[in-house]
């Protein structure tokens, strides 16, 4: 619409309004002309800022290296799955900061050579910010990811690094009070011994010997028996004999997922179907269907059961089933899921804690260090035992997220959902 001042003019003179009206129309008219003015200007200055943030914001990379195939890789392969999907659910919400999350996914294949490479691959070439460890043999890259300063986030939990160097944070419970909590698991059973069947394949299954063995005497539950068990044997049952010969009224079965079930049920064939304790690693909901394990089959949890309601537990399967289909029916769906999401959980509250990113600046690890010293018994959620960082020293986490029994094909948690602590267990 054009403005025509000689038409105003003409129609208002002889009311005597000529002034007062010019006046108050060109104020309207210029009103309205700089109001779209701005208003554009806006707009485009908007536009201009979200699409070079977006050309701009350089993606957090994180590097997870994994134990996907090998012995144990019933266990460790379903972690990186469950990673990506958390990495989905906060790109889908726009990112970190305005960052979207890059996961790289290294299989080790349970080789402490490829673990090494890989691990130097990422950070000398992929310029990960951070290690999400999956591996069960990490041992080998913990000294090289503290001297590049490159934090490493726990996914399995359950190594040395974890609770002697100070560059690894873990997401839950670390494997120095698991014989504590094991202790306490057969204890919750009524068992007065306890024998101990635990991998063949991995250094820290043998190292674990000693310490839970001082443990179970210190606790009055003493172990009468251990051997070690390989994931290929065709059946266990010569230890399940010697145990029950030793008068073990508990059998701690240290393994992966599916050497759980078949150690159990080598047992339960051979008539000795005593309550069986596990670490809560390798609690699968399949296990409520395995012969051998419908009889106080007990677990530590170091982080949240799958089995739980709590709300993010119920995001996690929303989650999963959303970006990840079918994860949640595989046989070796289990606690491990629960870690893996829960790394992520850490790596998030660490990075909002941190600033990771903030104000369009490059992620970096000194960032997601600063926040993870930020933390002070952060839960996440409900998902881990309160998780406190301390700069410069090594960081065990001694707490666990209680007990759950499996009986006659349930999962129930009849000594309550509370966090359990070292020494704290027996009573």
């Amino acid at each position: 619409m054009l403005y025509d001042r000689k038409s105003v003019i003409r129609q208002y003179i002889k009311g005597g309004h000529l002034m007062r009206r010019i006046r108050r129309q060109v104020r309207v008219f210029s009103a309205m002309a700089l109001s779209v003015f701005v208003v554009g200007f806006a707009l485009t200055a908007s536009s201009a800022n979200a699409i070079a943030a977006s050309k701009n914001s350089s993606p957090i990379k994180i590097g997870i290296i994994c134990s996907c195939t090998g012995p144990l890789a019933s266990s460790t392969s379903v972690g990186p799955p469950s990673y990506e999907a958390w990495a989905d659910l906060v790109n889908a919400a726009g990112g970190i900061n305005g960052h979207k999350i890059q996961v790289i996914v290294k299989d080790d294949a349970f080789n402490p050579s490829t673990s090494l490479s890989e691990a130097e691959s990422l950070v000398g070439q992929d310029h990960v910010i951070a290690l999400v460890d999956g591996s069960d043999v990490d041992a080998v890259w913990s000294t090289y990811a503290k001297q590049q300063s490159v934090p490493v986030i726990g996914v399995v939990s359950s190594s040395e690094p974890f609770y002697s160097n100070s560059d690894f944070f873990a997401e839950g419970q670390t494997e120095d009070q698991l014989f504590d909590a094991i202790v306490g698991a057969a204890k919750k059973v009524n068992a007065k011994s306890l024998a101990l069947f635990y991998c063949a394949e991995a250094a820290t299954c043998q190292q674990g010997v000693a310490p839970l063995r001082t443990t179970a005497s210190a606790l009055g539950v003493p172990l009468v028996y251990d051997a070690s068990i390989s994931a290929s044997a065709p059946n266990y049952t010569a230890q399940c004999l010697a145990a029950k010969q030793a008068g073990a009224q508990a059998v701690f079965i240290a393994d992966a997922v599916g050497v759980v079930a078949s150690a159990a049920q080598s047992c339960a064939q051979q008539g000795y179907t005593p309550p069986v304790v596990v670490d809560g690693e390798s609690l699968a909901l399949t296990m409520k269907s395995q012969n051998g394990l419908t009889k106080d089959t007990i677990f530590e949890m170091p982080n949240a059961s799958p089995t739980s309601t709590i709300p993010a537990i119920k995001q996690m399967t929303a989650a999963f089933n959303k970006y990840k289909p079918g994860l949640t029916k595989q046989a070796n769906y289990s606690e491990i899921n629960v870690q893996a999401w829960a790394g992520g959980e850490l790596f998030e509250a660490a990075a909002k804690a941190g600033k990771l990113g903030a104000n369009g600046s490059t992620p970096t690890s000194a960032q997601l260090y600063k926040g993870l010293y930020a933390l002070h018994g952060d839960t996440l959620n409900g998902l881990a035992p309160p998780l406190t960082f301390v700069k410069g020293k090594p960081n065990p986490v001694d707490c666990w997220a209680n007990y759950v029994l499996l009986e006659n094909g349930k999962f129930t948690t009849p000594f309550g959902t509370g966090t359990v602590c070292a020494h704290k267990s027996s009573s």
